[in-house]
């Protein structure tokens, strides 16, 4: 009889096709029901069948969360219910009394022994779905990380609080560090990492889109997935709702939505859960919020593009996906991408050089690139965490709302360290006069290698005055970090070009930096820099009480030359000179 129920239900929900201000199928609201009340419910246990559960009215939770926001207690049972408890992946199931929806399973105990939860009225989650679509970037939250005595003051969820239900995150194609950094990112959320099999013939077969069959929310696609596996609770029209909980509390957002092919139900003493893999894309998820997720029916949403080019020894590989777009998840998520991609063709740890080239392709014809070369036992690790630094940096800046268009990632990589140190450095004379050309030797130490020199000539200003100088040689990088020692407001930008510039600026490892110095104080306004100020015009500047304009300087670079090297460099050298009167 259950059976029957469900597929003559099946049958009439097409024929409902409405505007979204008149309902595909009545409601009954959580007022109406009373403890002993039976219904049913419809989930996909396996595959893409929708299937029927039974469902008895435990009770009525009133005011949670929220005043007049209920959560309905009930009993589960039929399907593989009694053996597995509520399951992670039945959330959005939607359950109906006398043929009436009455909302979505969405909540249950930890380690719960029977199948008892709690379902999400649906006159909640349609306040989610008649919400209007809004541009997702300027509603995007940021995770709260909240610290100890905060959490303290809060409370902690216990085995005796109802909570939303695991979302199931199926992921394909990932290596395991970088299921670590989607495991960090997303489990706070509440997202339930799953290894999940992806094959094709689940993947190509037409899933139904209709309530009870399972949804999928996609937050990478292409040649790496990522992908929240819940049910279906309502249609309307191109409006959908589903899940009777966030899936990770978004606020507006545009994700593509799916079906989902069903492998199997995992049992688990904690809570079970649904092994799923995304099918077909059926919309867009434009709504996450506490009661439901909601979207629309129709074309895929537009997501962010990120190509990774690995040039191996032996052979060159491509990488293709999409992750969401979002200020706080974009930039881990492209980054467990390039980890794993890494990962897979290479190893992580072990001797290795890695040269990086990235591009982050803005509106507007803008592009970001930056190079960079790594050569350690930990050389891929560290490239696919520092890559993604300038993309993080770029979303969180606090001067405009950049619309990225696309990333590019090469990177060639080799099985051998080419790592240096800097050893020593000798100048051919100590005390040379302004106009003179002076040489310096630079002797560097290779990684399991005899020494090597570099021979460098610098020609000194004519009308450098008389004085000490320091001479120093070192990397890009220790170039960089002498500079923010010597002016910091240069390392702090004031507008969207000047951040721009300071990410494309980045000094290389393999770069050898020599810079001729002159100690002393200065001041810059405005950021631009005043060297060589008479000791009265130092004195005022230094008493100004004014704040923004004015910044310190600390000592003057007279002259800096770069020379690329085969190697990533370490260390730096320096040596005090006297510069003589003529």
């Amino acid at each position: 009889m259950g059976r029957l129920r469900v597929l003559l239900t099946l049958a009439l929900l097409p024929l409902f096709t409405p505007s979204l201000g008149a309902q595909s199928v009545a409601i009954m609201e959580s007022d109406h029901l009373r403890r002993g009340m039976r219904g049913y419910g419809l989930t996909t246990f396996q595959g893409t069948q929708i299937d029927t559960f039974q469902v008895e009215i435990l009770g009525v939770m009133k005011a949670v969360r929220r005043p007049h926001m209920d959560r309905i207690l009930a009993r589960f049972t039929g399907g593989p219910l009694e053996h597995t408890g509520v399951i992670a992946g039945m959330s959005g199931s939607p359950v109906y009394i006398d043929g009436r929806l009455i909302g979505a399973v969405s909540h249950g105990w930890t380690l719960s022994k029977d199948p008892i939860g709690g379902i999400t009225p649906i006159t909640d989650m349609l306040e989610v779905a008649r919400r209007p679509d809004t541009d997702p970037k300027q509603t995007y939250g940021r995770p709260i990380e909240l610290d100890a005595e905060t959490s303290r003051q809060l409370g902690r969820q216990g085995l005796g609080n109802l909570h939303p239900l695991a979302m199931p995150l199926a992921i394909a194609g990932f290596s395991p560090a970088a299921r670590q950094v989607l495991h960090e990112t997303l489990e706070p959320m509440g997202l339930q990492v799953l290894d999940s099999p992806a094959g094709p013939a689940p993947s190509e077969q037409p899933t139904p889109f209709i309530p009870g069959a399972s949804l999928g929310v996609q937050i990478i696609r292409g040649d790496y997935s990522a992908t929240g596996i819940g049910t279906l609770t309502w249609i309307d029209g191109e409006r959908f709702a589903g899940f009777g909980h966030p899936m990770m509390s978004l606020g507006a957002t545009d994700l593509p939505a799916t079906g989902a092919y069903i492998h199997d139900i995992i049992p688990n003493q904690v809570i079970s859960f649904k092994l799923g893999t995304a099918t077909q894309t059926v919309g867009a998820v434009r709504q996450d919020r506490y009661p439901a997720i909601a979207g629309t029916i129709g074309s895929a949403p537009d997501m962010l593009p990120v190509a990774i080019a690995l040039h191996l020894p032996n052979t060159d590989r491509s990488i293709h996906c999409e992750v969401l777009r979002h200020r706080d998840l974009s930039a881990p998520l492209v980054r467990s991408v390039l980890l794993s991609s890494l990962q897979a063709f290479e190893k992580i740890f072990g001797d290795a050089t890695l040269r990086l080239h990235a591009r982050i392709h803005l509106a507007g014809g803008r592009t970001l690139e930056r190079r960079q070369i790594y050569s350690s036992n930990i050389a891929l690790l560290d490239a696919a965490l520092d890559a993604v630094r300038p993309l993080d940096l770029l979303l969180h800046n606090s001067f405009a709302d950049l619309d990225i268009d696309s990333l590019h990632f090469d990177l060639e990589i080799g099985e051998n360290m080419t790592k240096a140190q800097i050893a020593t450095l000798r100048l051919s004379t100590p005390s040379p006069m302004a106009g003179q050309q002076i040489a310096l030797k630079v002797t560097l130490q290779p990684y399991r290698a005899d020494a090597v020199e570099e021979y460098i000539t610098l020609d000194l200003p004519t009308d450098l005055e008389p004085g000490p100088l320091v001479l120093r040689v070192g990397s890009g990088t220790a170039s960089e970090s002498w500079e923010a020692v010597r002016r910091p407001d240069s390392f702090v930008p004031r507008d969207v070009d000047g951040l721009l510039d300071l990410l494309g600026r980045a000094g290389s490892n393999d770069e050898l930096v020599v810079e001729l110095f002159r100690p002393g104080s200065g001041f810059t306004i405005d950021g631009r820099e005043l060297p060589g100020l008479p000791p009265s015009a130092h004195a005022v500047l230094a008493a100004d009480r004014s704040a923004g304009r004015l910044g310190s300087v600390q000592g003057e670079v007279i002259l800096r030359q770069t020379v690329r090297t085969a190697y990533v460099l370490a260390g730096e050298q320096n040596i005090e000179m006297m510069l003589r009167k003529p």
